[in-house]
């Protein structure tokens, strides 16, 4: 009995200590993402169809690798209309959800400075409602994604801080309907900008 003690003391303080020596951030942010033209065409006159302006949300959650870098899963939802534009008008065509997740790697250049890379895929979820007459009448993509982001902070407290979030996006688009119909792959671009909320118990 006097050899289990000390045993099971150590495993105690072990299965007690491991827990709170992991790291951990976690972050959620808001703000609204911009979207360059996914398809340009004539009829009669040119037009173009591009999302609107989204309001976005996201969450992600990562560790430090050291005291410079992180890697964090980083997950973002985005829905506003899908637009068509010609002239001065514009015309709504479907409601439009976008999501989309990252692996990415941070690198901290400042105590307040964070600059990401990051790759991941992206779905595009057009409204069930009036889909068949779309584009997206026959699949909704899925496309790989690369991006890049800046961003601001301020500490709030020792485990707390508020940031302004920069970022940029790119993937190819196309969609089964717009093949068949003889348009090429289109590079799409998205920017963002939010308001990022991070909590971590790391050691500052």
């Amino acid at each position: 009995m006097a050899m289990k003690a000390p045993t099971v003391a150590a495993l105690a303080a072990l299965a007690t200590a491991a827990p709170c020596s992991a790291q951990v951030i976690a972050e959620f942010r808001a703000g609204a993402d911009w979207s360059s033209v996914l398809v340009t065409d004539v009829i009669v006159e040119e037009f173009t169809v591009q999302p609107a302006i989204a309001p976005s949300l996201g969450l992600a959650v990562g560790t430090p690798l050291g005291p410079k870098y992180e890697v964090a899963l980083d997950v973002r939802w985005a829905r506003s209309d899908l637009k068509t534009k010609q002239a001065d008008s514009s015309r709504t065509i479907i409601p439009l959800t976008v999501w989309s997740g990252f692996v990415v790697l941070r690198w901290r250049l400042q105590q307040r400075w964070l600059v990401q890379a990051g790759v991941g895929a992206v779905k595009y979820d057009p409204s069930e409602d009036g889909r068949e007459s779309t584009m997206f009448r026959d699949d909704q993509p899925l496309r790989a994604t690369v991006g890049l982001a800046i961003r601001g902070e301020y500490p709030v407290s020792r485990s707390l801080r508020v940031g302004i979030d920069l970022g940029w996006s790119a993937h190819g688009f196309t969609t089964q309907a717009l093949r068949e119909e003889g348009f090429d792959t289109r590079i799409a671009h998205r920017v963002s900008l939010a308001a990022v909320l991070r909590w971590s118990n790391e050691k500052q």
